[in-house]
């Protein structure tokens, strides 16, 4: 009998367990393979779901133990003031000082206890997430030969202010209504472009509501206030510098360390911002230029429109000048006509 016989293999399985092994994997259907692949990846389907229950259950705990130190806080502020009006019920020499030191964390413990923590997300992520929707508007006006002359148009019917992009260079400015469309297509050619919501205009909401007073209607206080801004409430620069120049129509803002995009970013927040602002508070239409500097340093140059009312009134004052001139010669005038017929009557009465 040879060995290759069907009477062979069952001993030689029996008697070699390895053998047997190696003969079933090698005899084994394609459905056997992949449920032998399945098997495999069983494991490994179920340790991914243990790690994810782990993350979820870490973070829950992280949220707990952050809530739990907000608590204990307050807890203490407490106490440190019960233990003030405390005291200043106990020594009536220090009772002022005592009671305002209780008020004062009573008061603290009330604010941190109900007033949680907001949440913070890192400038990496924010950066990342608004790089991919600024490449996006910027392959737009690539791929339609488009200007790179960025206009911020405000539209006092909606309080909002549209980036326009025109695709002449020699452009005219669409109304509002053609502006509310992203791809602006009007009759008149000089006035086609896109249309975005600037990336500043969320920005620009966040410091209105912000404010103590009315949003300035001139460029330098605009320029303040939008300084301000960027630096002490959104913390988008480490300084901002402001130089104006309201007869040619000119508000130039140096930022430093900025923190969130770049020069090369299609409508950088920090640039829109200031745009936005300056637009919405001269209401009037916006070119904003950015000049780039050393490393995080650049220049945001914003230009608008000049009325001619200061032009109108020094003619107007050289109008009333020369009326007041002429005027004078005409009293003159009077006054020697009149003098000489006096003379002539004088003359007449010595004859």
């Amino acid at each position: 009998m040879s060995a290759d016989s069907p009477a062979d293999r069952p001993d030689r399985e029996l008697a070699n367990g390895e053998t047997r092994a190696v003969v079933s994997a090698a005899t084994r259907g394609d459905g056997d393979a992949g449920r032998g692949d399945t098997d495999e990846s069983a494991p490994d389907r179920a340790k991914a779901a243990d790690l994810r229950r782990e993350n979820a259950r870490l973070r829950q705990r992280y949220e707990a133990l952050r809530r739990g130190r907000y608590r204990q806080t307050a807890v203490a502020l407490a106490a440190l003031g019960v233990a003030g009006l405390l005291g200043g019920a106990l020594f009536p020499p220090v009772r002022e000082t005592l009671v305002v030191l209780g008020a004062i964390g009573l008061f603290a413990a009330a604010v941190t206890r109900y007033l949680s923590p907001e949440r913070f997300i890192p400038v990496g992520v924010g950066s990342s997430v608004f790089g991919a929707h600024a490449s996006n508007h910027a392959a737009v006006v690539d791929e339609l030969g488009l200007q790179d002359t960025m206009v911020y148009v405000p539209d006092a019917n909606r309080d909002a202010v549209r980036l326009f992009v025109p695709e002449h260079r020699g452009y005219a400015l669409p109304d509002a209504e053609a502006l509310r469309d992203t791809f602006v297509v009007t009759d008149d050619e000089l006035a086609r472009g896109v249309a975005f919501n600037p990336s500043g205009g969320g920005l620009f909401d966040e410091f209105e509501r912000s404010l103590d007073g009315p949003l300035g209607d001139d460029p330098e206080t605009l320029a303040r206030q939008a300084t301000d801004a960027l630096v002490e409430l959104f913390e988008l620069a480490e300084t901002a510098a402001a130089e104006t120049d309201a007869a040619d129509g000119r508000l130039t803002v140096r930022v430093e360390d900025c923190r969130f995009g770049s020069v090369e970013t299609f409508d950088t927040p920090v640039a829109s911002f200031i745009a936005v602002a300056v637009a919405r508070g001269l209401d009037a239409p916006v070119v904003a230029e950015v000049a780039a500097g050393e490393e995080m340093d650049f220049a945001v140059t914003c230009r608008w429109d000049v009325e001619d009312d200061e032009e109108s009134e020094p003619s107007a004052a050289a109008a009333s000048e020369a009326e007041g001139e002429a005027d004078a010669g005409a009293v003159e005038s009077e006054g020697t006509e009149v003098e000489a017929e006096t003379q002539t009557e004088a003359e007449a009465d010595e004859r």
